[in-house]
């Protein structure tokens, strides 16, 4: 088993906790969804300087294990085939991360806007992309933001597993509006097999059980959609997509705005 966070990035311990026989906490409860919403951005500001690159091997993993070569390999496909989609003009990167996606996106593009709601994050990013300056940097929250205009490109990475069932209409559609007519969108994450790695709370739920290092655990969005739910909702919102497989671990989806 890989030792991930089954966010994209290797390196996560596995917690030590059972599940919640309460059920999920997501259930018809917007309050509740609110609070893990924030939990969840919470938690990832938090790793912010744990983070390692999901691409290659660094040699330096939490917990002591070794993620499978594999894991490294289809992470070089991934960012093999963002090359290949050659994203031009101006980009939005959404949760942008510790810029291993903003730097292959920043090679093709006119510009990149890289938004991330962690201020850290953003930091890890800055540092290794130099200061690049087609990169304007954004701290806000996607939901929250108000785009200043509109981009021949959206991308993101490991990211849209992080959106509850609930908001995905209204994160797509939000993607949408973003786009210029027949703009692009592109963006990778895990296979549903993944959930196999997870603490989930409820078997099949949407959250996963989190542990940093000095042991304090978070409760984390982690929704494992299948091919179609992505397709259909992408093309509800004006969107045709494609969406394939690397051979283990992830999958990958390139898609134009149809109007």
């Amino acid at each position: 088993m890989v030792p991930t966070s089954n966010d994209g990035r290797a390196g996560h311990r596995q917690p030590r906790l059972g599940s919640n026989p309460q059920g999920s906490v997501l259930a018809d409860d917007s309050d509740s969804e609110n609070r893990l919403v924030e939990e969840t951005k919470e938690y990832y500001h938090q790793r912010a300087s744990q983070y390692v690159d999901w691409s290659h091997d660094t040699g330096t993993y939490e917990g002591g294990g070794t993620p499978e070569a594999s894991w490294f390999m289809e992470g070089k496909m991934l960012l093999e085939n963002l090359e290949k989609e050659k994203l031009t003009g101006n980009v939005l990167e959404i949760a942008c991360g510790t810029g291993e996606w903003t730097e292959v996106l920043a090679r093709n593009a006119d510009s990149v806007t890289a938004l991330d709601s962690s201020s850290d994050m953003i930091k890890r990013n800055k540092a290794r992309l130099k200061d690049n300056p087609k990169v304007r940097y954004v701290l806000a929250d996607f939901y929250d933001w108000k785009p200043d205009k509109l981009y021949d490109a959206v991308s993101f990475s490991f990211w849209i597993s992080h959106v509850p069932g609930s908001r995905l209409d209204e994160f797509v559609s939000k993607v949408s509006r973003c786009l210029v007519p027949s703009g692009r969108v592109v963006f990778v994450d895990q296979q549903v097999t993944a959930e196999k790695n997870e603490v989930m709370d409820v078997p099949g739920g949407e959250v996963s059980i989190r542990t940093l290092d000095d042991g304090r655990g978070f409760k984390v969005i982690k929704h494992f959609y299948k091919h179609e739910e992505i397709r259909e909702v992408f093309l509800r919102n004006g969107i045709r997509t494609r969406v394939s497989n690397t051979s283990t671990h992830f999958f990958f989806v390139d898609g134009r705005k149809t109007t």
